[in-house]
């Protein structure tokens, strides 16, 4: 019984790990290509002062719905450096909803609530930065 609940264990680490490996490259792939064409717009990575640098909105979850609705608007670079930020404030995001459904399967309830906990912690705060 002691090495099924151990096989368990390994699996969510598993699942953990990848996710959170997974995550912070494609973020990091983003920022380079971002910054790659952002040096080839301007020929430079100047710290600039223009508004449609800087992230907006009311909260993160907006910010993120304003970035895909313009897409095919904003310049190439800022929307694959606001992509990579974007995905990689969204990990632990991701893993505490991997974690929330991995204790509903083993239906382990007490790691769910928990884990509810902290999905609603997170989202709380991402709401109201």
């Amino acid at each position: 019984m002691k090495e099924l609940e151990a096989d368990r264990e390994v699996k969510l680490e598993l699942l953990i790990s990848y996710l959170l490996i997974i995550g912070v490259i494609t973020a990091v792939v983003l920022e380079v290509i971002g910054i790659t064409l952002y040096y080839g717009s301007y020929g430079n990575v100047a710290y600039s002062q223009a508004p449609n640098v800087y992230i907006t909105g009311e909260n993160f979850f907006t910010f993120v719905i304003e970035r895909i609705q313009n897409l095919l608007v904003t310049e190439n670079a800022l929307a694959f450096m606001a992509a990579g930020i974007i995905v990689l404030v969204l990990v632990p995001f991701v893993r505490a909803i991997a974690s929330c459904l991995f204790f509903a399967w083993e239906k382990n309830w007490k790691y769910v609530l928990i884990t509810l906990f902290v999905l609603v912690v997170l989202t709380v705060s991402l709401a109201f930065h």
